[in-house]
């Protein structure tokens, strides 16, 4: 196989990837905007909508290569392996979803230490949890997907779904 079909399949596997993510996160951001509005809030976060799909797309395309992976797909029922995957994911998440807001801080700062300092400091824990709650929904939807389709054969639960009966 040659390194450019190589590099256009995973390109192709991770823009379906960030295309569903972008979908779910899309969803969540548009709610938060509903009940932001009606308290006369003004909210808007398609940019930061769009970066976080995209870097926890290819977050979850390197992982799903890793070992660690294959082995809880092959090893244990679907539902295991989807809430086993989801909580492995999360935590591989959480330092890239930090990170961003790290980096935002930095390009404001100037200085990494200050950066990370200003990042705790306005932190809300009811946020964090509000944002591990929603990836990982999102990440436990994926995975039963994936595993389901796995199971009856790659591109078999889209052909069902997609069918007329």
């Amino acid at each position: 196989m040659s390194m450019l079909s190589v590099l256009k399949r995973e390109a192709r596997h991770t823009g379906v990837v960030a295309l569903y993510l972008l979908f779910c996160f899309g969803i969540f951001t548009t709610l938060t905007k509903l009940l932001l509005a009606s308290h006369q809030i003004e909210f808007s976060a398609l940019v930061p909508t769009v970066i976080i799909a995209l870097a926890l797309a290819k977050v979850v395309v390197l992982l799903d290569l890793t070992p660690v992976a294959s082995h809880l797909d092959t090893r244990h029922p679907i539902w295991a392996a989807t809430l086993y995957k989801t909580l492995f994911y999360c935590a591989v998440s959480a330092p890239v979803l930090i990170a961003e807001r790290v980096w935002h801080a930095y390009r404001e700062t100037g200085a990494f230490g200050e950066a990370v300092l200003e990042t705790w400091k306005h932190t809300d824990p009811n946020v964090v949890l509000a944002k591990v709650i929603i990836v990982g929904l999102v990440f436990a939807c994926y995975h039963l997907y994936q595993g389901i389709d796995r199971r009856l054969g790659q591109g078999q639960l889209r052909r069902i779904i997609l069918s007329r009966g």
